[in-house]
């Protein structure tokens, strides 16, 4: 299994370490490893023992991810690996989050080879949580980026700022899959103590890179009323802006939350329409709802991009404009 030092941690006394990867700032003992699964003491020297090592990998549309608004219709390559800094009570992906699986070793080389196959536009990190990948994520990026390709990072935005910085310049567009909004919500279905995801987005923002929400709408830990939505729309449209996609997605009972019901419909619906007062683009997930899919200009409700699955096309100008009113989209393309 291949081995690196790892970034990010800071040396304490009996051999200890901190690792100041993620705002949960694991102190680990000599042949401990952080909650994330990944990062482990071997005498005092914290190491990575997942570098480049692949467990699903696959070309995925990019709406997938999902990004509605970053090179709408492509194919990207997707990979990921073993490990997450947070423990969801719903996680679809929690055979590698949460447990080692068989793995493939990848060298960054040989990934942004295959993301030159099949029309794939770059590569998405994704499926587990690509922050704990950090050394990885950060090599094959630039890699990625001599080749003239893209790079995605589909995350729960819990990473230390100085460790974001690094990323930025290298990754071109985020979807954060965004929990809740206060600490509360983070620490009872997510396990996670201290959550800088808000201040995460704002950075990616700052920075100038394509973002894209998803909030996942779970009986027993959201509200299913006006008011909370409310509350969700106007912080996103206050804080990132107006034109920051969001998708909200129905849960289904996974992991260790089988006995819980699904979201009702109806709630999606609210969810939907509560928002769209405060924001230029909602999206409904994991429900066949093709209007509520596609996306429509903001200004004159003309229909840009059609969806129904992942069948997408594009009805904007080949100069990104609005065929009816001319309003320049909101799109990477």
């Amino acid at each position: 299994m291949p081995t690196l030092e790892a970034e990010y941690y800071v040396p304490l006394e009996g051999n200890k370490v901190k690792c100041v990867l993620c705002p949960r700032e694991c102190t680990i003992p000599d042949g401990g490893q952080g909650f994330c699964l990944v990062r482990k003491n071997r005498g005092g020297i914290l190491y990575t023992v997942v570098y480049g090592e692949v467990t699903s990998a696959a070309y995925d549309p990019i709406e997938k991810k999902p990004l509605y608004h970053f090179y709408p219709g492509s194919v990207i390559f997707s990979i990921g690996t073993n490990g997450c800094n947070l423990d969801c009570k719903s996680c679809q992906n929690w055979e590698i989050s949460r447990q080692e699986t068989q793995r493939q070793f990848f060298p960054p080389e040989a990934a942004v080879t295959y993301a030159r196959r099949y029309g794939s536009i770059g590569i998405a990190y994704t499926y587990n949580d690509p922050i704990i990948w950090f050394e990885y994520v950060k090599d094959t990026a630039k890699k990625v980026k001599e080749a003239g390709l893209v790079n995605v990072m589909v995350t729960n935005g819990n990473i230390n700022i100085n460790a974001l910085r690094e990323l930025l310049p290298l990754i071109d567009a985020f979807n954060v899959d965004l929990k809740g909004m206060d600490s509360d919500y983070y620490l009872k279905f997510s396990s996670f103590p201290s959550p800088n995801v808000w201040k995460v987005c704002e950075e990616i923002r700052k920075a100038g890179k394509h973002l894209e929400l998803t909030k996942l709408i779970v009986p027993d830990f959201d509200e299913f009323t006006p008011e909370y939505f409310e509350r969700f729309g106007r912080w996103v449209a206050e804080n990132l802006g107006k034109d920051v996609p969001v998708h909200y997605s129905r849960f289904f009972p996974a992991y260790k939350l089988l006995s819980t019901p699904p979201t009702p419909v109806e709630v999606l619906d609210l969810a939907y329409d509560v928002t769209k007062e405060y924001l230029y683009y909602i999206y409904v997930g994991n429900v066949v709802d093709p209007k509520r899919e596609s996306t429509y200009c903001p200004f004159c409700g003309e229909l840009l991009v059609r969806r129904e699955g992942y069948d997408v096309r594009v009805l904007f100008t080949s100069d990104g404009k609005c065929p009816n009113c001319g309003r320049a989209v909101d799109f990477v393309f």
